[in-house]
């Protein structure tokens, strides 16, 4: 019994040997904090129509440019494996980018001014992931698609649109039974619709860090 009970001891004490790494059944939920890139968000101009018997055409009232900034976010993730390096998750995404408008070029010569609009953005979907090897560490690939809702902030309008996601990135197994784990990802998302001026694909880079836990 003796021996017994100091073989116990000196097992719990060993390395990770990876005992406690995804097998077959197993599920995965990750919270992470993220960042979004931004890009540009094109130009438009208001016009007002003229008379059309004098036969002109419409009037250009002001030209407006803007650009979408980086903003955080918070992401959620359920996974399911299938193999100890196959999964597949269901994700969310929740940000709140923030849409800089210039104005210029105004019918009436007035000064060209800045403005903000900030937009409530919500992004879910799913991916599939390959892990490469077994152990602590563990990188991986993925790819998958979404569906993107953004509102404006005073609910004027609604952007609805999908996407479709790829990149890669790793988890780290902190080890024992306690199963958490460290997870990296970083992702190209293109977008068919997203907020802007111009009705455009555009390409949106993500990077999220959080900790993940295994049942």
């Amino acid at each position: 019994m003796i021996v017994g009970l100091l073989l116990t001891a000196m097992l719990a004490q060993q390395p990770y040997t990876g005992a406690a790494a995804p097998h077959r059944g197993s599920i995965e939920l990750s919270a992470a904090a993220a960042w979004t890139g931004g890009y540009d968000a094109g130009s438009a101009s208001a016009l007002e129509t003229s008379n059309t018997t004098a036969g002109t055409g419409p009037t250009t009232l002001f030209n407006v440019s803007g650009n979408v900034l980086n903003a955080a976010a918070v992401e959620g993730r359920i996974g399911y494996f299938f193999t100890p390096r196959l999964s597949a998750e269901a994700m969310f995404q929740y940000s709140r980018p923030v849409l800089r408008a210039s104005l210029s070029d105004d019918f009436e010569n007035a000064t060209g001014l800045e403005a903000d609009d900030r937009v409530s953005s919500y992004l879910f979907g799913g991916s599939v992931l390959y892990h490469f090897g077994s152990g602590r560490f563990m990188p991986f690939v993925q790819g998958g698609a979404a569906g993107l809702r953004q509102l404006h902030e005073d609910s004027s309008e609604m952007v609805s649109g999908t996407e479709i996601h790829g990149g890669g990135g790793f988890k780290w197994w902190f080890g024992g039974s306690r199963r958490f784990g460290l997870r990296v990802d970083a992702l190209a998302s293109s977008r068919s619709k997203s907020l802007g001026f111009e009705d455009k694909r555009r390409i949106v880079p993500t990077l999220t860090g959080g900790i993940s836990y295994l049942f």
